[in-house]
This record gives C-alpha cells, structure tokens and sequence, in this order.
C-alpha cells in the first residue's frame, strides 16, 4: 500500500567490526501477555511481508512476524473479499502476528485497529518509523516524531479501541533528526506511549533523515533500554547476519530484535540465530534446500494471490533469493525475466538443481 518496497532494499548493509558473540542464555520475548519465545523476531516490510513470506519464516524460526504496513484508511474502506488481497487473511500458523497501521489522522487509527484485531492479528502496531518521502509527506510514519501530541493522541486513540488483552506497541526511529529537540520528543512519545499502556517498543537506530543510509546507532539503542529499564525494548537496523542479531541483543541489552532487510531472500537468518546462540556454526543451505524453500514461497502465493499478483511477486523474491546461488548473477537475469509462474517454476527447475554446489558463506 505503499511504495517503500521499491526503496528499502537497495542500499548494502554498513559494515561493522565483526566480533565473537558471547554465550549466555537468550531471555524470551513477550509482548503484553503474548509470548513470543525465541527473541529474533520477523519485521513489518513493505511489499514483502505478506503471508507466504511470514509463513516461510515461521517455518525456519521466526518466532512472531508482523504484516507489511497498511494505511488505516486503507484498512477501513476493504470489502470482505478483499481481505486476501490486502493480506487480512491469516493462516492457522500465522500466529502471533502483529497488524501494523499508519496513518495521518488520529481518528481513523481506532476504527482501523478494530478492523484488525477482527481479522485475527494478536498485536496491534503503530508505524511511527517509515522514513519514505511518501509516508513523511503525506504526515505519516516517521512525520509523527515531529509532533509528540498527535503521536500521543493516536496512540490513545488505539489503545482504547480493542480489549485489553490486545497488546499496542510501536515502532520508532531515533528522532527526525540528530537535534536536540527530535531527541527530547522521542523521549516525550517513548515514556508517553508507555505510561498510556503500549506493551513495547521497537526502536531503529537511524533518524527520519537518514532514512537506509549510514550505520544503526546502537549506542542510542543502549541508552533507550537503560531509560526504559523492565519495559520492553526491541531494536532494529543492521540486522544482516545472524553474528549482528546476537550482537546487537548482547551489546545493547534490549529484549528482542526485529530482522528487515536481512530476511529479505534469506528466511534462514532466524535458524541461523537460533544455531547460533545454541553454540553452534549457522548452517548456509545448499542447493536442495534453496529449491524446497522456494518452491514452497511459490505454493503459498499460488494458494494466497491471485496469478498475476503472484508472477510480480515471485519475480521480486526469485531475485532476492538468488543472491544465495553460487551463479547469482545469472539466476537473479534469468528471474527477472519470467512473465508467468509456469516460466518462474521453470527457472527453479533449470538453475536449483542437483550437481550445483552452493555459496560457502553468506552475500
């Protein structure tokens, strides 16, 4: 609903200083009475995470996920038959999933909430993060950082909307800007959010202004979770590698972590994770393993979506996915030409198979 899909992916992860992880015992994850376990959890992304993409994550460790974002006048104005279009539709295993609103006016935050926790989401978020011209121009995501009495009001708005046992939370970036009046509304929306009943807080660690550009702050990440203290801190940005997602847990001490980007064509991020913090080396998955896990992202939007829906979205995902083959360049040209999903099946057929040996390590 959105246009962020065309903008979120294409800058490369910052580099950072790789560094042995400790291990100690991952605390799990719950938010509000929802318990989540294992801390490495599924982002909101626009125009990816639709139900194929969480189902396939869940599959491979993904603990909770939440749907890409939905504009809440959007979410108001959909007829019951086109609940699966826009992705309202949840499989039995799509659970805990969080339903995530953006929008500009508080009102319509409410009735929207209602409208997912009746299609079945556990969670209900607030987007006060996306950094695309679209969203901040039309007063949306991230603008809401600029004006913590709007921000505060909406979350009002949500939280008295569905019952109780519906966990709120939300999703911030570190401010606007690097000022020190974004800082002191960042704080001012954060303890506000709190004190009004949000069950937790993902916080990315670069500004509205930044947008994908330079390095995640996670000292600022730190310094959120020590101001928050038992309240529950998510952080996000930089997550490509599951090393990053256990660093980022041990170095900032926040209560869980949300993967982006770094899933996008690598669903196996969230059992790397979990390899990871078991003390074991993350597996990277051969040829016979990429094949499985496509071929079952092609059935799951075959069954969802409708055929031409399904080539547009399988294209972009082939695409992603291939970063991973030893021939990526080649297998990335030969899926960005596929017109329908007998040529796309074809393509899975031709370039994953048997006698190819795979990457040794990850893109």
């Amino acid at each position: 609903m959105t246009n962020a899909a065309t903008q979120i992916e294409l800058l490369p992860p910052p580099i950072r200083t790789r560094r042995p992880v400790a291990q100690s015992p991952l605390r799990d994850l719950k938010i509000g009475n929802v318990p989540v376990g294992f801390p490495v959890v599924q982002a909101a992304l626009s125009g990816y995470s639709d139900g194929p993409m969480r189902l396939v994550a869940r599959s491979l460790g993904a603990s909770y996920a939440l749907a890409e974002v939905m504009i809440d006048r959007f979410v108001l104005s959909l007829k019951n038959r086109e609940r699966t279009r826009y992705h309202l539709h949840l499989d039995d295993e799509d659970h805990p999933v969080g339903g995530q609103l953006m929008g500009s006016d508080p009102l319509q935050f409410g009735p929207a909430a209602r409208k997912l926790v009746e299609a079945g989401f556990d969670v209900i978020d607030i987007n006060f993060g996306c950094p695309v011209k679209s969203a901040v121009g039309g007063c949306r995501g991230g603008y809401h950082l600029s004006q913590p009495a709007v921000a505060l009001e909406i979350v009002s708005h949500v939280r008295e909307a569905v019952a109780s046992h519906i966990p709120v939370t939300l999703k911030m970036r570190r401010g606007m800007d690097d000022s020190s009046a974004s800082r002191d509304n960042f704080f001012e929306i954060l303890e506000g959010a709190f004190a009004r009943g949000v069950a937790a807080i993902t916080v990315h660690g670069r500004t509205v202004e930044q947008k994908y550009i330079g390095p995640s702050n996670w000292d600022f990440l730190r310094a959120v979770k020590q101001h928050a203290g038992t309240k529950t801190i998510l952080g996000s940005g930089d997550l490509f590698t599951p090393q990053a997602c256990l660093e980022m847990l041990a170095d900032t001490g926040v209560d869980g972590v949300t993967v982006a980007r770094g899933a996008i064509g690598n669903p196996w991020i969230f059992q790397q994770c979990r390899e990871l913090a078991a003390g074991q080396p993350p597996s990277f998955p051969d040829i016979a393993e990429q094949r499985r896990v496509l071929a079952m992202h092609l059935d799951l939007c075959v069954a969802m979506g409708e055929a031409k829906s399904t080539v547009a979205t399988m294209r972009t995902f082939g695409i992603k996915f291939a970063r991973l083959h030893p021939r990526h360049e080649d297998v990335r040209n030969a899926f960005a030409r596929v017109k329908t999903v007998e040529e796309w099946a074809a393509v899975l057929a031709g370039w994953y198979t048997h006698g190819i040996e795979p990457r040794q390590e990850q893109p």
